[in-house]
């Protein structure tokens, strides 16, 4: 008869209950199989936390494990040591997720044995459901132990000795034969039968000790070095349960910190709903928020969840609770921050939303779930219906995924229109600080384009400055005879209220919509239209046509200052003059017919925030931009050209400069002129002619 030389390890609860050796739950194994003499006591210290029952339950772990018959060596069914190389060592991409891996299987043992004792069928153990995970730096050991449901001989040789076939998704078509069982199966993680082999990815060796809750079930020891075979034996004193012992390599050493089995435990499986122990500290201690009634959920709650999973210490501006069960099952929970992530040039964050099946971490910041402008929510989405492969770790393209977040985007955007409506000003707030997520989701997101943009909010001509209003309280307040939505993208509110571009709409008494924004005229440019209304700016061409429908009635009010219009032969022969010394940039100059407040004005010009988008394309280029020609429009009325055109025969010269100081200021006031200091010479000269 030969024993293995084992640590017994088991929770404080069972241990002041017993002191049996087949009582004692989650031993050890500090070396490889070594024979050791029946009954006989590890020499190696023990550590224990938790007071007086911890201390307890340290009393047991001199105990052993014996294997009563010589070990039976049997060959991995039907597969290859190649098959097995590619599980333990190219399946995963990150060595840690072994420990995703090994707790995902013992939480769905410990589910198996929990419907076992909810059907009030017969079961050999009343021991606490938990998982405890031990580490012996000395031995070189990690040790995994659970309470759950255990395996017989045959089941070892079934789901240990045949790589990819999983006991539990074998446990999950059985259970779902019943309708009265079909949500506990939901519980259960493993899909696969591999998750275990990734214990070879830092361990050479792997002894497993394991006894069925079946009652008259044996204890039994599993052991492989990966190679492509195992071995089996009977084992005395084996409580109901699976404990797995990990030989760590060399250069796995890292894993023997507490600390990082700790920080994997939490990454990945922090919300497994069994108790998780390192050492006998409790690791994971955030409740799955997710998968409770939303009711149920204090501020508190919110608070605190938002913080572990963001990372964050301000407070969420919203959460929503999420859940549905058809046609994809999804238990979600979503936050606002209450700081924008990007916020004073910092750079571009990664999605804040984690994935999950089952309440174990699938994909941290999972970049396919939800579209690049919602990168800001912050939160976790869980379904058991996601299509994985084979490593749990990456999500397989199809519809199943596409729908998903079809239909958490679509949720997001609902939820947020709900919140402008119940709370107008804290929406007002929202906006402010995330409205580039929101412009940008207008631009990109074309599938949800429509409803995207009534979470716009714009400042506007009606309403005092910083007021913001939607596009849809814009159509609502329009007169019944008003065609468009009128805008006007400039610097600042300022500015565009003194813009001879936003004149003849204010002499109209019509509603403008103020942009302040650098994306805002792409925004418009790619919105176009709302509710069936054209999206028009102020100083586009497609202003002039209605412009010239009130020029008539506007240019019967004079403004105030103005001296006696030109004649049409005036004027024409102004305009032709103005055309010859404006510059190459000037393609045409023609008389307004629209209500005017200035000299002159550009129109048919190159979008500004185009132009500057080519400047920063163009980097550190040396060579000026070329501007594109463009049409001016001269006010026959205002004195500055009236005196102009007495100027042009009296100093023709100062004429000159004059003539092309208007078309630099027409410029300037569109918005195009890319350097303002390259006309300081011709003004100062001008400015000398004028007080001399």
């Amino acid at each position: 008869m030969r024993q293995l030389s084992i640590y017994a390890s088991r929770s404080s609860a069972l241990a002041a209950r017993r002191l049996a050796p087949s009582a004692i739950a989650g031993a050890t194994v500090v070396g490889s199989s070594r024979l050791a003499t029946k009954g006989a006591l590890t020499t190696a210290p023990i550590t224990t936390r938790g007071g007086v029952a911890a201390q307890v339950a340290a009393a047991g772990l001199a105990r052993c494990y014996s294997t009563e018959a010589p070990a039976e060596k049997h060959e991995f069914k039907a597969e290859t040591k190649k098959l097995l190389h590619i599980v333990a060592h190219s399946l995963y991409s990150q060595r840690e997720v072994f420990v995703r891996e090994l707790i995902s299987n013992s939480s769905d043992a410990l589910e198996k044995l929990r419907h076992l004792q909810a059907t009030s069928q017969d079961v050999s153990t009343d021991a606490p459901l938990e998982v405890s995970i031990s580490v012996d730096k000395k031995a070189k050991t990690i040790t995994f132990c659970d309470t759950g449901i255990g395996m017989t001989a045959d089941e070892l040789k079934d789901n240990l000795g045949t790589i990819a076939r999983s006991g539990s998704k074998a446990y999950i078509e059985k259970m779902q034969d019943g309708a009265d069982t079909k949500d506990m199966a939901n519980t259960i993680v493993g899909q696969f039968g591999v998750g275990f082999y990734s214990a070879f990815m830092v361990g050479d060796k792997i002894t497993v000790y394991t006894r069925s809750a079946t009652p008259g079930s044996a204890g039994y020891c599993w052991e492989s070095d990966g190679l492509g075979s195992y071995t089996l034996s009977k084992a005395e004193d084996v409580p109901v349960g699976t404990k797995i012992v990990i030989s760590v390599k060399d250069d796995a050493k890292e894993f023997l910190e507490e600390g990082k089995l700790q920080e994997v435990i939490k990454k990945y499986s922090n919300f497994v709903g069994f108790p998780i122990s390192v050492n006998g500290e409790k690791v994971n201690t955030v409740e799955a928020l997710w998968t409770k009634d939303k009711k149920s959920i204090t501020d508190e709650d919110h608070e605190n969840f938002y913080q572990f999973v963001s990372g964050a210490w301000d407070k969420p501006m919203y959460n929503l609770v999420y859940k549905a069960d058809g046609p994809i099952s999804i238990r979600s929970i979503l936050y606002v921050p209450t700081r924008s992530p990007e916020a004073m040039g910092f750079e571009r964050v990664k999605p804040g939303v984690s994935l999950y099946s089952r309440k174990v971490l699938i994909m941290p910041n999972a970049p396919g779930l939800l579209p690049e402008w919602l990168r800001f929510i912050q939160g976790v989405v869980d379904s058991e219906d996601l299509p994985l492969n084979l490593s749990r770790e990456l999500l397989q393209n199809g519809p199943v995924i596409m729908r998903l977040k079809s239909i958490i985007t679509s949720r997001i955007i609902k939820w947020l229109q709900s919140e402008s409506k119940r709370d107008a000003e804290k929406y007002d707030e929202f906006y402010k600080v995330f409205a580039s997520f929101i412009k940008e989701g207008t631009c990109q997101d074309t599938t949800n384009q429509k409803e995207i943009s009534k979470l716009l909010r714009f400042e506007t001509s009606s309403k005092e400055a910083g007021k913001l209003i939607s596009l849809d309280e814009y159509v609502e307040g329009m007169p019944s005879e008003q065609e468009h939505i009128y805008y006007f993208c400039t610097p600042n509110r300022k500015v565009g209220t003194e813009s001879p571009y936003y004149a003849p709409f204010k002499q109209h008494g019509t509603e403008v919509l103020f942009l302040h924004h650098t994306l805002d005229e792409f925004v418009m440019g790619r919105l176009q239209e709302f509710r069936g209304k054209r999206l028009v700016s102020v100083d586009s061409k497609e202003a002039n046509s209605i412009l010239e429908k009130w020029n008539k009635a506007a240019q019967a009010e004079s403004p105030e200052g103005a001296t006696t219009a030109l004649t049409t032969e005036q004027a024409n022969e102004l305009t032709a003059w103005l055309l010859t010394n404006m510059g190459p940039s000037v393609k045409e100059v023609k008389v307004a017919e629209r209500f005017m407040t200035y000299p002159a004005i550009v129109t048919d010009f190159e979008s500004p925030a185009v132009r500057r988008m080519m400047k920063m394309m163009a980097g550190d280029s040396e060579m000026p931009m070329q501007m594109s020609p463009c049409n001016v429009e001269i006010n026959p009325r205002d004195p500055v050209i009236a005196g102009l055109y007495e100027l042009k025969s009296k100093d023709e010269e100062l004429a000159q400069k004059i003539a092309q100081q208007l078309f630099d200021n027409a410029l300037i006031a569109a918005g195009i002129l890319d350097d303002p200091r390259s006309m300081l010479k011709r003004l100062n000269e001008i400015l000398a002619k004028a007080v001399v």
